[in-house]
């Protein structure tokens, strides 16, 4: 199930000159950009799969927990534990480090997108599966880019069953190269798969971004997509 049509957007307050990057079509950012990464380079494997103590690398970045000079807090919603962005921001040049042993990423199949997927650990650690899903990640990319896109996979079942009202919140912050925060999104989405996409005009200014989670049932992430616009002629 595809979600994004259903999904809300709030977008923070920043300084007049942050850089404008504002939500986008995923498939846009599929079409007109050719960082890709699926998360297979790992055969596939059932819960719990994987422990990224050390992070992922990728063609063309690193996945970790958190940026250097930045602090991450644990979070308490209604009994629940998230990592979350604490008030030190991060350090220029930017760089990905890990969290605490068991609190940074596992990859494992995912049963809706059919494919190894990436979920963000939180402070209950692996292998604990309230902990999955619950933490916060940042990817770092070699490059500065100007258009970034991720589906997110969320689902949180009431007492009857059903997700149908469900709403949780995942933020998106991004960053430069001097570890300056340009944006801050958050997302309200549905049960699902929602696919979303963000970029800016002009040149790449987006070396980072981090997603923290505040979804009771926790957060899985595939199909990133990344770059600038390819210029023709």
């Amino acid at each position: 199930m595809r979600c994004a049509a259903a999904l809300i957007w709030i977008a923070a307050a920043l300084p007049a000159c942050a850089q404008d990057i504002q939500p986008l079509p995923y498939d846009l950012v599929e079409q007109t950009t050719q960082g890709r990464e699926d998360f297979q380079t790992l055969p596939d494997k059932p819960y719990p799969g994987y422990n990224l103590d050390r992070g992922y690398a990728f063609n063309g970045g690193l996945i970790g927990q958190h940026f250097a000079g930045q602090t991450v807090e644990t979070l308490v919603l209604n009994g629940d534990q998230f990592d979350a962005p604490g008030t030190d921001a991060p350090i220029g040049p930017l760089r990905v480090e890990m969290g605490p042993p068991g609190q940074t990423l596992s990859i494992s199949l995912h049963r809706v997108f059919g494919s190894n997927a990436l979920y963000p650990l939180g402070p209950l650690a692996q292998p604990t599966p309230e902990g999955r899903g619950e933490g916060m990640i940042a990817i770092g990319f070699d490059r500065d880019i100007c258009r970034f896109g991720i589906k997110v996979h969320t689902e949180y079942l009431d007492a009857l069953g059903s997700n149908a009202a469900h709403q949780g919140e995942v933020e998106f912050r991004f960053y430069a190269r001097d570890g300056a925060m340009l944006a801050a999104i958050t997302a309200r989405l549905p049960g699902g798969v929602s696919d979303l996409g963000f970029g800016m005009d002009g040149a790449g200014a987006i070396a980072g971004v981090t997603i923290a989670n505040r979804d009771k049932g926790g957060i899985s992430l595939d199909d990133m997509r990344f770059g600038c616009p390819q210029l023709l002629g």
